[in-house]
């Protein structure tokens, strides 16, 4: 296991373990208030609606400010190893500096877009699965226990679901801030060029062997562009629906039907639209190499 799979990890633990914990915390407060109303005011909607709210808070603000300082540190740390990264493809050629304002600055957005996803999972991706149950105990007259029951197993489905979301944003976010890390380093030392490089190996997707074993030369300030514009989605109000459109126009991922084959059915190309640096996709091991000026004259 490589350190950003021990960073993601250590990142993921507690993103998931607090989320569980309010899970627990938020079916036990449903169940209390519920218990408390009155059967008249059971039939009303706006109690439905009242509990949703303070459930949003709860797994929405609340639950990102838990995990705050984890992010943060994470970040921070994920885009020092993608700096350094540079230093060593460097060698003693050129210095790239240390890690400064600038760098600073760049980690404190990638967090706070962290915490825009996290703050805004709730009410995006799982918040009608817990109103439908609710819904259900009004509409066919359940009893507390049979809400308990129901209660128990959705958040145990929404734990399981969560708990996936998390792993892709905690390991997505190591994988981008790796390559915002290199970008950066690049800027830094002047770069202006970079190549893909992929272990190529019986893991190795047919996206990425096509991608790289083109062994094209690329050139840093597109992806500059690229990683500027991604780094801005948060920025004012945004939907969390709203973002992710954002990103799939500036910088989509590849899909299989974009890949071009030879006659002998190996990958040669990738047709189409895509982000000019890693991750290509889910799980992408790509990574980008400094292509030093004196190469590309020679």
């Amino acid at each position: 296991m490589n350190y950003f799979d021990r960073l993601m990890y250590a990142y993921y633990r507690p993103l998931n373990n607090a989320w569980r914990a309010k899970l627990r915390a938020a079916s036990l407060q449903a169940i209390t208030w519920l218990s408390q109303i009155d059967p008249q005011s059971r039939k009303d909607q706006q109690t439905v609606d009242n509990i949703m709210n303070i459930a949003a808070v709860e797994l929405g603000p609340k639950f990102a400010a838990a995990v705050s300082s984890e992010t943060f540190a994470y970040t921070e740390r994920s885009l020092r190893i993608g700096i350094q990264d540079v230093a060593v493809q460097l060698k003693t050629k050129i210095s790239i500096g240390l890690y400064g304002v600038k760098d600073q600055n760049l980690a404190n957005i990638i967090a706070r877009q962290n915490i825009f996803w996290i703050e805004n999972h709730f009410d995006a991706d799982i918040a009608e699965d817990f109103r439908s149950v609710l819904n259900r105990f009004f509409s066919e007259g359940w009893t507390m226990r049979d809400l308990a029951t129901a209660l128990e197993k959705q958040f145990a489905d929404l734990g399981q679901k969560s708990a996936h979301y998390w792993q892709g944003l905690a390991e997505h976010t190591a994988l981008r801030i790796r390559e915002f890390g290199r970008l950066s380093g690049y800027e830094k030392a002047g770069i202006n060029y970079y190549r893909l490089v992929n272990p190529l190996d019986d893991r190795t997707s047919d996206i990425c062997l096509a991608l790289v074993s083109q062994n094209q030369v690329y050139p840093l300030a597109p992806a500059l562009d690229i990683r500027d514009k991604l780094l801005d989605i948060d920025q004012g109000a945004e939907s969390l629906e709203s973002a992710r459109d954002r990103i799939k126009a500036i910088a989509p991922w590849v899909s299989p039907k974009q890949i071009e084959y030879d006659a002998e059915g190996n990958p040669t190309g990738v047709s189409g639209p895509h982000t000019p640096f890693p991750p290509f996709h889910w799980k992408c091991r790509t990574k980008t190499e400094l292509v030093l000026d004196s190469e590309i004259q020679s």
